[in-house]
């Protein structure tokens, strides 16, 4: 019977912090990372402050899990890619990419462009630092290595050349929001070094 109840607590403990991770990310989204204060976050899920610490240490700690939490999403997102993409097929492979880099920094995500005029320049970086290299690292392990049993590899160190080239890609995007596809394309695929890959 006591385990039962444990099992009960745990469960409620963590959809009471997850219940914190979606009311920060809601109001970041709202009034910018720099504006919202524990309070602000407590009284969006109705706890105390003194609950609110139960579960994290301050408002950075969530700002941490409000990444992760945006970052799995995007893993979900190109791990449900990566088993229905037709493999060999690295031209439309490289149209996802070009798609999902456009989606990072879009209206709609979580953390669009926007959130650099809302105050969270800071919190946009570690995310863009962060989402880049879990990203590398599952492409590393997944589409790259399928792409080597098929082809080779014309590229060494994987993860560093695609941490520098996501992020490199999120900051061309940005700041050229009118940049073709087809040169987001060609520039990824030089970097690279596929270009006879793609159309």
């Amino acid at each position: 019977m006591g385990e039962n109840f444990e099992e009960r607590h745990i469960t409620r403990g963590d959809a009471r912090r997850e219940a914190i991770v979606q009311a920060a990310r809601k109001i970041c989204l709202e009034k910018g990372f720099s504006k919202i204060t524990v309070s602000d976050i407590a009284g969006e899920v109705g706890m105390t402050r003194s609950l609110f610490y139960h579960y994290f240490p301050d408002k950075d700690a969530v700002a941490d899990a409000v990444l992760d939490d945006v970052i799995d999403e995007i893993l979900n997102r190109l791990d449900q890619w990566n088993h229905a993409r037709e493999v060999g097929n690295v031209n439309k492979a490289m149209d996802d990419m070009v798609h999902l880099i456009r989606s990072l920094i879009a209206d709609e995500s979580p953390f669009s462009n926007r959130m650099i005029q809302d105050g969270n320049a800071g919190l946009y970086i570690r995310f863009i630092d962060r989402a880049a290299d879990r990203i590398a690292d599952y492409i590393a392990q997944t589409t790259v290595r399928d792409f080597e049993q098929l082809h080779g590899l014309p590229i060494t160190n994987v993860h560093e050349t695609f941490f520098t080239l996501i992020v490199g890609l999120i900051s061309l995007v940005r700041s050229h929001p009118a940049i073709a596809d087809s040169t987001i394309k060609q520039v990824m695929a030089q970097t690279l070094h596929i270009e006879g890959y793609i159309a």
